[in-house]
C-alpha cells in the first residue's frame, strides 16, 4: 500500500471523502493501535475504507483471543470445585405424548375453507 498521512490521503479515495479525510485517518490509527495492543504474534488484519467513509475490518485472523493470560487466579472454594467436577446424573428421556389421530379424534377445520369463499364456491381456473 502506498504511504499515506494526515495531510496526504490514500490513493483511490473518492473526491467527496477528501473533506473528512482527517476523521478517516484518525479511525485508521485507532484501529491499528487496537490491533497492535490485542493482536498476538503472527496475527493479521485487513481493513478497508468504504464508500461512505467507514473503516471496516475485512479479515481478522484467528490468532486474536482478546484475553491476556494473567498470573492472578481467584481462589475457588472446595464446594464449588466439587460441584463442577461431579458428573450430573443422566436425565430421563422424554417420550412423546398421545397423538390426536391415535385417540380417535380428527383435526378441526380451519373455519372458512379455501374452496368456499365469502361469495360462494371459488371457480376452477
Amino acid at each position: 500500500m502506498p504511504p499515506f498521512s494526515l495531510f496526504r490521503p490514500m490513493q483511490g479515495l473518492p473526491w467527496y471523502l477528501l473533506p473528512i479525510w482527517p476523521l478517516i485517518y484518525i479511525r485508521i490509527q485507532r484501529l491499528r493501535a487496537w490491533f497492535k495492543a490485542n493482536g498476538g504474534p503472527g496475527s493479521q488484519m485487513l481493513w478497508a475504507v468504504t464508500c461512505h467513509g467507514r473503516v471496516d475490518i475485512v479479515y481478522l485472523s484467528d490468532d486474536i483471543s482478546g484475553h491476556r493470560p494473567c498470573s492472578f487466579r481467584a481462589p475457588v472454594s472446595d464446594r464449588l470445585a466439587e460441584a463442577v467436577m461431579e458428573p450430573s446424573p443422566p436425565r430421563p428421556r422424554r417420550t412423546p405424548g398421545p397423538q390426536p389421530i391415535a385417540g380417535g379424534r380428527t383435526a378441526r377445520g380451519p373455519g372458512l375453507r379455501r374452496e368456499h369463499g365469502p361469495m360462494g364456491p371459488i371457480p376452477d381456473t
